[in-house]
């Protein structure tokens, strides 16, 4: 599993204001903590995402067979694996790059 990659899962169980169900998840974190722990953060992506967009977290997927915006409010490690996740994409390196910039704003 790469950063960028893009996989289809199922985030339940959730509580609160997680993103939950069905849907597809961006990987973030590096290939080598992904390999070492088997649980790589990801992000999930929506349709929705009114909240994350006007708060300055959301970034749009265009050109890309996944639709939405990436929630880079709500980051999470998931075992994709365990999880039966399928991939489905890769991120082109500009939208990674732009989702990377938000998602790290949380930790400044």
């Amino acid at each position: 599993m790469k950063r960028g990659d893009v996989y289809m899962v199922d985030l339940e169980p959730t509580a609160g204001h997680e993103q939950r169900g069905h849907r597809p998840v961006v990987v973030i974190s590096s290939e080598r903590f992904n390999r070492l722990t088997s649980c790589p953060v990801i992000l999930p992506i929506t349709n929705g995402g009114e909240f994350a967009s006007r708060l300055g977290f959301a970034v749009e997927l265009l050109g890309t067979i996944t639709t939405g915006v990436v929630r880079c409010d709500q980051p999470r490690a998931l075992d994709l694996l365990a999880r039966n996740a399928r991939k489905v994409e890769s991120l082109p390196p500009n939208i990674l790059a732009d989702v990377l910039a938000k998602a790290v704003t949380i930790f400044q």
